[in-house]
């Protein structure tokens, strides 16, 4: 059994990564000196509770729950949180076995499945009431899931900073942002180097996919987030290195999903009126009709723009009865979203410049995924599908799970010659 600290990068695609990782010294060397994936494949609906919940859970959204940013729940679409997940996560049933679990601001983690949880930095924005209005259901579990639980005041006891809270000052959102990354990070360091060391550490750098929606993955300044994720895991090496404990801990690297230029805007409310009920993740929209004859006025309105219905089996068999999904056409830069205050008509700009949720199968959905320390071997693989991550992590951590996706490192996909997938995507 090995000792494991999961970092997520959000946001950052398996190509983007490729491409500018000769200026990401640390990432590329975990990667050249572990396993890494040509990309993992993503789910459906390419987003953030989808992908955080699949990495810590080997299973599917039609079983998990979690096949959305939004979920159809209490009758109507709400953010899903951590309570949604419907199956056994790694962090529960590696607490159950009796490892040490630090959950340090990483996402869709229930705090009682840790032994201790340090919640993350952006849950305010996962509120669905108004200011004045009573808390939903969903609400209370975000705001448990925000809190920290510390009974032995493991991270009392490191004397770090109190992490920022970045939404309490919009103007310089990014820049703390960062701040708060790294100071979780510096929590986790601080305990990996503590006499009490954790089995098990769960983290993510968040920041990055904010740059990512509002500047693309071509600008200066997302190379630049990119740039200090790394420096950021450079810093948590070397603390590890400096405590002598460099080798005690493998490490697994993933991003949630990835991102894409998507600069036109369907706006949904304007097409589809005001009495439609829907949610949209990019290039998928949900909705839910109130019978047969919307859901009929519905589709006749979304295909004669050229959009498609998609299967709906990512979705739990209710959600399945319940929900009609479309998806925008094969090469469409096409985002659905609301209509953007000053525009007119059911086209127009988009909010964000670069935004997730694409279509299925395509490449810049497919995340980047490393594999790197004492435990694992020097290897490079293929595509490998989502729910392979979850198995990994617990054979390196001697974890027994119910899930029938295998690890990677014990059925290794197709490998691949990167030297000739760069020269390709060029």
């Amino acid at each position: 059994m090995g000792k494991l600290i999961m970092i997520m990068i959000d946001g950052i695609n398996a190509d983007h990564f490729e491409q500018y990782r000769q200026h990401l010294p640390n990432l590329d060397r975990l990667a050249r000196t572990g396993t890494q994936l040509k990309g993992m494949r993503p789910e459906m609906c390419g987003t953030s509770c989808p992908g955080r919940t699949s990495i810590i859970a080997g299973v599917a959204p039609s079983e998990h729950g979690v096949y959305g940013n939004y979920i159809f729940a209490d009758g109507g679409f709400r953010w899903a949180n951590p309570y949604d997940v419907k199956v056994d996560t790694l962090p529960g049933l590696a607490k159950k076995q009796g490892l040490d679990v630090a959950c340090i601001g990483y996402g869709m983690v229930r705090p009682e499945d840790c032994t201790l949880y340090h919640g993350p930095w952006w849950v305010d924005e996962m509120l669905m009431r108004g200011k004045d209005a009573e808390p939903l259901p969903a609400d209370l579990q975000w705001q448990h899931a925000g809190k920290t639980y510390d009974p032995e005041s493991r991270i009392a006891a490191l004397n770090c900073e109190t992490p920022e809270t970045p939404n309490h000052s919009p103007d310089i959102k990014l820049q703390l942002g960062m701040l708060a990354d790294q100071q979780l990070l510096d929590i986790a360091a601080g305990l990996a180097c503590s006499e009490q060391a954790p089995d098990y550490i769960l983290l993510e750098i968040a920041i990055t996919d904010y740059f990512l929606h509002k500047y693309g993955p071509d600008h200066a300044l997302t190379r630049w987030s990119l740039r200090v994720a790394d420096a950021q895991i450079g810093t948590l090496l070397a603390r590890l290195d400096a405590a002598g404990k460099g080798d005690l801990y493998n490490f697994a690297i993933v991003s949630d999903h990835g991102h894409a230029g998507m600069p036109q805007g369907l706006y949904v409310d304007r097409l589809l009126g005001d009495d439609v009920t829907w949610s949209s993740e990019g290039g998928v929209l949900l909705v839910k009709p109130r019978d047969a004859v919307q859901a009929q006025e519905v589709s006749d309105k979304l295909l004669a723009e050229g959009m498609e219905i998609c299967s709906s089996d990512f979705m739990p068999a209710e959600q399945q009865e319940q929900l009609i999904a479309f998806m925008v056409p094969a090469g469409s830069d096409i985002s659905f979203e609301a209509a953007v205050p000053g525009t007119e008509g059911i086209y127009g700009p988009s909010k964000y410049t670069s935004n997730h949720g694409m279509r299925p199968g395509t490449w810049a959905d497919f995340r980047f995924c490393i594999f790197s320390g004492p435990d694992v071997p020097q290897q490079r693989l293929g595509i490998a599908d989502n729910t392979r991550f979850a198995p990994t992590m617990a054979q390196i951590l001697g974890v027994e799970t119910p899930w029938q996706a295998t690890s990677l490192l014990e059925q290794p996909p197709e490998t691949h010659d990167f030297s000739e997938y760069l020269q390709q995507s060029r």
